[in-house]
């Protein structure tokens, strides 16, 4: 019978559910260790453990252990096992900082690890350098061996390459299995993907399979470019290909690696057709056009063996038809290289508890939510408050930058103090479920209506951008504040008739252009701020 992993109390504490808990009980038994050690996980955590005092652990044992029973000499050994580990792992450290790669640790580091021993260093040398050194020159031999190894791949590789390379194309890959079929993850060259991998050519695509494919160039532009502009930064996704002939995969010997490393031999008559990727395929040669420097950049190409047209077309169909595009959220959210996507997120990150009211994955925010405001209209408000765009904020010094910075970190503090119910809101005491059932304020419509009041009330009677203060990259320092505590006499419930017919139609939430412009209408009445013509018309039609 295969061992069991047992999750284990290791001293006298509290279980989720469960409740308080014995040294040594049993709280539940997996199959497979990764499930114990998630379960293990979630109890320290909900205790608060720490890595060198964790509440519960993990026993393999092929006896049967009883959920509920308490086995405290279990728990004594795990937390024996552990002790000793520790103290093994900190030798190591002390004897050779940098043993496990990367960045050595340091001695204060090599302090913590220490401390919860309870030992002094003598000590600690005492009981384990011997361990310690037995190990690390193990691992050393180790470490020489791979290399070795991997010297004699590479010599392989080589040689292999040499001799095939009058009769095939080889690459460098992985090999791998979908459905049955074989594919290979080959690591090929710019240059050699330009030259051998076709997506257009009339005599190796059919007419009515490259209607499916059209290339877009604005778009193979657009990688091409961003290839060139970044050349120490750039990403690629692996492009996928069928291949007409069959090929033959080398493998070499690499430990571990079960036979699935080695080198693929294609043949030199075989024709490469791109089925997902022809747009990252053209980019790539015209970065090459611009960057010659780049030909010896690699890119992943997924390679399946071409069992005709029929199978080519439904590859085609079934990568490009099961792809989710991200939403604009987390395009948002990701593409810091956009310089109006930066400067929105670093506006979020001066507003005290903003980022907790900002949803950042969702174009729409769920109902049952615990944000406000999803971070695509959270732009919007931006953009409508300080007339920053994406088109204008590259006009924008640094320091003018952080002048509306401060602006808007002053702006949401003024709605803190003025508007009834947004400082709760802001700080969760209501939560976003309730204020979206009852109030007007946490909804989108209602936050674009506080911009256009905000641009107008607290910067007409300004030379904001020739005459017209509706237009433009504000002035922080002509900002009228007080202007702000009209919002005072705001109420926030949706169920008042201030709202009615704006903001709020038939006793639900709309959002409409006429919704925000009514409503930031309504709030600019409160302030006494005369409205233009195009409002005073719409406010006529809205009472009408």
């Amino acid at each position: 019978m295969a061992n069991k992993h047992y999750v284990i109390a290791l001293h006298r504490t509290f279980a989720p559910i469960i409740g308080g808990v014995e040294k040594g009980t049993i709280i539940s038994a997996h199959a497979e260790l990764d499930a114990a050690r998630a379960n293990v996980d979630k109890h320290n955590r909900y205790n608060h453990a720490t890595l060198h005092k964790p509440m519960f652990g993990i026993v393999e044992s092929h006896t049967v252990l009883t959920k509920g029973e308490a086995y405290p000499e279990l728990a004594d050994k795990v937390l024996a096992d552990k002790y000793d580990a520790d103290a093994l792992h900190a030798m190591k450290c002390v004897l050779n900082p940098s043993w496990r790669g990367g960045r050595p640790v340091t001695d204060e580091e090599i302090g913590w690890m220490i401390e919860p021993l309870g030992l002094s260093l003598d000590l600690l040398r005492i009981r384990y350098e011997e361990r310690a050194q037995a190990e690390l020159d193990a691992l050393y031999v180790d470490r020489i061996t791979l290399a070795e190894q991997t010297a004699r791949v590479r010599a392989v590789g080589e040689a292999l390459a040499s001799e095939r390379s009058q009769f095939s194309y080889s690459f460098p890959a992985v090999a791998g299995m979908q459905a049955g079929r074989a594919y290979y993850a080959a690591q090929v060259p710019f240059n050699v993907l330009v030259k051998l991998f076709t997506f257009d050519d009339e005599e190796a695509v059919p007419a009515h399979l490259r209607a499916q494919r059209v290339l877009n160039e604005r778009r193979a532009e657009a990688i091409g470019e961003y290839v060139v502009e970044n050349p120490t930064a750039y990403i690629l996704p692996a492009i996928t290909a069928s291949v007409s002939a069959e090929m033959t995969f080398e493998p070499v010997p690499v430990p571990g690696a079960g036979g699935r490393i080695g080198v693929l031999h294609i043949p030199i008559e075989a024709t490469m057709l791109i089925n997902d990727g022809q747009h990252r395929r053209r980019g790539i040669e015209q970065a090459l056009a611009a960057r010659p420097d780049l030909r010896d950049e690699t890119v992943t190409v997924t390679i399946f063996f071409d069992q005709g047209l029929e199978r080519s077309q439904q590859m085609f169909a079934d990568i490009n038809g099961k792809q989710v595009k991200p939403s604009s959220a987390i395009n948002a959210l990701y593409d810091r290289r956009n310089p109006f996507n930066a400067w929105v997120l670093s506006v979020i990150d001066v507003v005290p508890g903003l980022r907790a009211r900002i949803d950042v994955e969702n174009n729409t925010v769920p109902a049952k939510s615990a944000r406000l405001w999803s971070l695509i209209a959270f732009k919007k408000f931006l953009s409508l408050l300080t007339g920053i765009t994406e088109a204008n904020v590259t006009t924008l010094d640094e320091a003018r930058l952080r002048e509306i910075d401060g602006f808007v970190a002053a702006f949401f503090d003024a709605c803190a103090t003025h508007i009834p119910g947004w400082r709760a809101m802001m700080a969760g005491d209501i939560s976003a479920y309730e204020v979206r059932e009852g109030m007007v304020i946490g909804h989108t419509v209602w936050l674009e209506a506080l911009a256009v009041f905000a641009r107008r009330a607290l910067f007409t009677g300004y030379l904001v951008d020739h005459n017209n203060p509706e237009e433009g990259i504000i002035r922080p320092d002509l900002a009228l504040w007080e202007r702000m505590e009209a919002l005072a006499k705001v109420d926030a419930r949706k169920e008042s008739r201030m709202w009615a017919g704006r903001c709020v139609v038939l006793g639900k939430m709309q959002k409409t252009s006429d919704g925000v412009k009514g409503s930031a209408i309504r709030l600019l009445r409160l302030a006494n701020v005369s409205l233009t013509k195009d409002q005073l018309a719409l406010e006529k039609r809205l009472d009408a």
